[in-house]
């Protein structure tokens, strides 16, 4: 995702990880644990670049312990998180003075890979003897391309979940959601009629907030039965079908008809504000709260009531989004096995106990679920985390969304403000978003 959009970004610099992002996997298969492996040999400075990988966070302090084992000196060059991290890398690579490794948005590993920027990692892979089956498919199938390459190595991932206030809930005599992701029940009925209780007058607490976050346009939309924004060949604008409509309709006639949800005028002013939702949860405001499992830490340690994760309401399926903290080693990089030995690195088992301290940010591998044990905080039902991991579904990219973002986001604005039904404010830009899609815009 954009590294500027602030309601599925903020959180994550704190951590150093990606809003792709969201653990960080458990032993790998053929992988080694440490560092040390063909690349280190090699002399020189190591070279890794990425956003808001500062001393304090554990994505720097894993890139420091992989050189120690290495017998490397690494240069983590930290560009602060914002727009500018993609001019600045596209410079950096395009000056022939490459880093070995660097960090991309999930969002753009297809456009690099297609001009020529990344290495295919499948030469290690096969090597190193990597299996399929030792990763959540949702983030070891993302970097493969058309052509079979390879072109990145997802280290963290980040799926969506509900996060409920017990306190709310007991107050208001309504049943928790269920903590099984495929238990029965818990539909978009059941929300809706959870949220109306839990909903005190006057502003003094919202039902639920879902609107805040752009996880939101996949999960709903996929929750009934659509593939999301778009068609899984990313050609097609497949949220202005029917199902994904109807879905988007649904959540802004919360604010808009049942009065459940903060209205579209407090929702712009708060979210320009970082943690803004997540401080509104955390505070008793907000009863329920649609975002990724990256704000965990965040309420961990500032949230004033009692609160835990469960899964989104379900209506045709049950789904959530998955996003992830992405490296890839440039094509040109100056030391490519040193750089493959950096990635499995991430991956295995030292940096995952690590990353998986945070509790929000979960491992590649699946045996990382191991490491999600609940603690004397919350969330109590920490396991879900895995659950979502299992139960997520990425976002169909394509070569041109970032371009079509600029023309459907702000039409989203329309549907939450009342000006426009959601069927003809997507409606009315379908052909301009696939003529983008097609390369044409």
């Amino acid at each position: 995702m954009a590294v500027d959009q602030v309601s599925r970004r903020s959180l994550l610099k704190t951590l150093g990880v990606a809003s792709g992002a969201a653990l960080i996997g458990g032993p790998l298969a053929g992988c080694g644990g440490g560092g040390g492996g063909s690349g280190s040999g090699s002399s020189g400075t190591f070279a890794f670049m990425s956003w808001d990988a500062t001393s304090d966070t554990p994505l720097y302090q894993v890139a420091q312990n992989w050189a120690e084992q290495a017998s490397r000196e690494i240069d983590v060059q930290s560009v602060p998180g914002g727009g500018d991290y993609e001019t600045k890398l596209r410079t950096v690579l395009s000056s022939g003075a490459h880093p070995d490794v660097i960090r991309i948005n999930d969002d753009f590993v297809q456009a690099y890979y297609s001009e020529g920027s990344l290495l295919d990692l499948t030469p290690y892979l096969e090597q190193d003897s990597i299996e399929a089956d030792d990763f959540y498919p949702v983030a070891f199938n993302f970097a493969k391309q058309a052509d079979g390459a390879h072109a990145a190595w997802p280290i963290l991932t980040n799926p969506g979940v509900i996060y409920c206030n017990v306190d709310a809930f007991e107050e208001a005599g309504v049943p928790l959601p269920p903590t099984d992701w495929d238990a029965d029940g818990w539909t978009w009925d059941d929300f809706l009629d959870a949220a109306t209780k839990l909903t005190k007058p006057g502003g003094e607490r919202w039902g639920a907030l879902l609107f805040h976050d752009t996880a939101l346009e996949t999960v709903w939309p996929v929750n009934n039965g659509t593939t999301g924004i778009y068609s899984e060949d990313a050609q097609s604008f497949t949220l202005a079908d029917e199902g994904s409509t109807d879905a988007l309709q649904w959540v802004a006639d919360l604010a808009l008809v049942h009065g459940v949800h903060p209205d579209f005028g407090t929702v712009s002013t708060g979210k320009s504000t970082p943690n803004w939702a997540q401080s509104l949860f955390g505070t008793g405001q907000v009863a329920m709260l649609l975002g990724l499992t990256s704000s965990i830490p965040y309420l961990r340690e500032n949230a004033e009531v009692n609160w835990d994760i469960f899964p989104p309401p379900q209506q045709a399926t049950r789904q959530t989004v998955n996003t992830m903290t992405v490296l890839a080693v440039p094509s040109e990089s100056p030391d490519p096995d040193a750089a493959w030995d950096f990635l499995k690195y991430c991956v295995g088992p030292e940096a995952a106990e690590l990353f998986a301290e945070s509790r929000g940010f979960v491992p590649v591998a699946t045996s990382s679920a191991e490491l999600f044990v609940a603690d004397d905080q919350a969330p109590q039902n920490l396991a879900m985390v895995s659950q979502a991991l299992a139960n997520a579904v990425n976002e169909n990219f394509g070569l041109y969304i970032e371009r079509a973002r600029t023309v459907y986001r702000p039409v989203l604005d329309e549907i939450w403000s009342g000006r426009q039904s959601a069927a003809d404010a997507l409606g009315g830009i379908r052909a301009e978003v696939e003529a983008i899609l097609a390369g044409q815009g």
